[in-house]
């Protein structure tokens, strides 16, 4: 409704302006209502994207080991008789050196890089600056479909790393140590002439744990990482303007259109009032650039050039 408001009071005031200079005798450029095409608009943001995924970290203390002696009996006292000398046998005994205990070792998270693809500006269409300005009709879908050029969807590629293997522990099972000892056992003794004979000692070493192996878990948190994107904030569509009638549009109005937008970079060449596809094209050019409808020589096209 707004825009159809606005067409009104532009045709009132065309209308306005033709009863004016009609003394004149001179030619005046008409609006006819035109379909154009009102451009996406986009707003710069940004979005995150993890590049290192969460995981856990083992730190593993390892057992410590004391050492000691014990003193052991290898062989017992006896008597000796210098007569019936005393009879021994031999006897064998393992004795555990070196208790049985867990070895614990960490193995570290292992990751993998991985590229991700990520949408950065939505697909949509601009206008064919081949095409002619078209006209409104009874039907919806009057404008032919070269004239509407689709502009595929902007993507950018995030490289991340992702865990491959978690971090784990191995536990080692350390068996005992043991050694094997021989002493002598008196199996008869001596007779006659007692002579006392001392038991024998050894010292043997042994180990113990101190203190047991334990693990620390420490938590690696995940780290994200902004990228600039465009956020859709309007969507195209084909709407219904004021514009010049292409048909009987004077070759003036196109001459001061091709001088305008030749001092501002678009018109490539020397100014000649002909709306040929050279001047077209540098019209929407000039449209696209400034977030304005494209497909005709619309009034608020003029108005930013400052021709009305």
């Amino acid at each position: 409704m707004k825009n159809l408001y606005f067409f009104c009071v532009l045709l009132t005031l065309s209308s306005a302006t033709t009863h004016a200079t009609a003394a004149d005798s001179a030619p005046t450029d008409t609006l006819c209502p035109s379909q154009v095409l009102l451009p996406t608009l986009f707003r710069p943001s940004t979005e995150n994207v993890t590049v290192y995924e969460p995981s856990l970290r083992y730190d593993a203390t390892p057992v410590e080991i004391g050492y000691g002696e014990r003193k052991v009996k290898i062989a017992d006292g006896y008597d000796e008789y210098t007569v019936i000398p005393a009879k021994f046998g031999e006897v064998t005994e393992t004795i555990e050196v070196q208790r049985e205990r867990i070895e614990i070792t960490t193995i570290p998270a292992t990751y993998r890089t991985e590229t991700k693809r990520v949408k950065v500006k939505d697909a949509t269409q601009r206008w064919n600056p081949a095409c002619a300005a078209v006209q409104q009709t009874a039907s919806a879908d009057s404008i032919p479909a070269h004239c509407l050029l689709a502009m595929p969807a902007e993507y950018t590629d995030v490289t991340r790393q992702v865990v491959a293997m978690p971090a784990q522990t191995v536990k080692t099972l350390i068996p005992s140590r043991t050694e094997t000892i021989t002493r002598k056992v008196l199996l008869e003794p001596a007779k006659v002439v007692r002579k006392e004979i001392p038991a024998v000692y050894t010292n043997v070493k042994l180990a113990r744990i101190e203190q047991a192996a334990t693990v620390t878990t420490t938590p690696q948190p995940e780290r994200m990482q902004a990228i600039p994107a465009q956020q859709t904030i309007r969507t195209n569509r084909v709407i219904t303007m004021p514009a010049l009638c292409e048909a009987t549009v004077s070759p003036a109005k196109i001459l001061q259109l091709q001088q305008q937008l030749h001092q501002r970079g678009y018109y490539q060449g020397t100014p000649d009032g002909e709306l040929d596809p050279k001047t077209r094209a540098a019209l929407t050019h000039f449209q696209d650039d400034n977030q304005l409808a494209s497909g005709a020589i619309t009034v608020e096209s003029l108005q930013k050039l400052q021709l009305q």
